[in-house]
């Protein structure tokens, strides 16, 4: 775990997930901002150097262990907690219900919602003391399922009535709990989701898209830190906002 002993008069978030591409671009806009931030990576923090204000440690969705790892890094820092960006997920293998181990909806279930359990566990006395704002990043498969991604929908869906419930829960503590469900993301990830439904012209595939492009990672990344911090957003709790195009 890397420590951070500087700015400790800047804001402090929480980012899980901050090592894969929609996390590390909140992550990218809340240091060039003079945040300070927690920065969860599953495996490896990026190789590139860490930003300023910034401490990473390991965060994973299936280990307790790691949930105590996180706590300590965030009681270790001082300040006030902001904002608490809960970006861990991981897609389906596009594969039919009848042909999908019980194995796969576990393992994405655990990526996509345990993440935010675990998360909670490890930053809710300080979130509560500091009344931060929590933002989950769900996804619109969440309210539309598809044929082909039952885990994926599934735990989508689920991840949304839990940040409904957090809300309720921690209205009394001043916590306030929304979640961003966004359409797809140009990202690398997307890409091998793509790969997985069997799309093999990406630009014919985006171009048909409602404004003939996907989601980009900065605008979403942006979207994700206004709703959690503009001050115009902070009577919101229990929210799903949508972000796409109506086909």
């Amino acid at each position: 775990m890397t420590t951070v002993e500087e700015h400790a008069e800047a804001p402090l978030a929480v980012v899980t997930g901050a090592s894969g591409a929609l996390g590390a671009a909140i992550h990218q806009q809340l240091a060039s901002t003079g945040w300070r931030v927690v920065a969860t990576h599953h495996t490896r923090p990026p190789q590139a150097p860490p930003a300023p204000g910034t401490a990473w440690v390991r965060f994973d969705a299936a280990d307790d262990t790691s949930t105590t790892a996180l706590r300590q890094a965030v009681e270790s820092q001082h300040g006030a907690l902001k904002a608490v960006f809960a970006c861990v997920g991981a897609p389906s293998t596009k594969h039919p219900v009848s042909q999908t181990p019980a194995a796969d909806f576990e393992a994405v279930y655990q990526a996509n919602v345990l993440s935010l359990v675990r998360t909670w566990h490890a930053v809710a006395d300080r979130a509560r003391r500091d009344h931060a704002s929590v933002l989950a990043v769900g996804s619109d498969a969440g309210r539309a399922a598809r044929a082909g991604n039952g885990p994926y929908s599934t735990a989508k869906a689920a991840l949304e009535s839990l940040v409904s419930t957090l809300a309720k829960e921690e209205l009394p503590h001043g916590v306030s709990v929304n979640l961003l469900a966004p359409s797809l993301i140009d990202s690398p990830l997307a890409q091998q989701v793509m790969a997985l439904k069997g799309v093999t012209d990406l630009e014919m595939y985006y171009r048909e898209l409602p404004w003939g492009r996907p989601l980009r990672l900065d605008e979403v990344a942006a979207a994700c830190i206004e709703l959690a911090t503009a001050p115009q957003w902070a009577y919101a709790t229990g929210q799903t906002y949508p972000l796409g195009a109506a086909p």
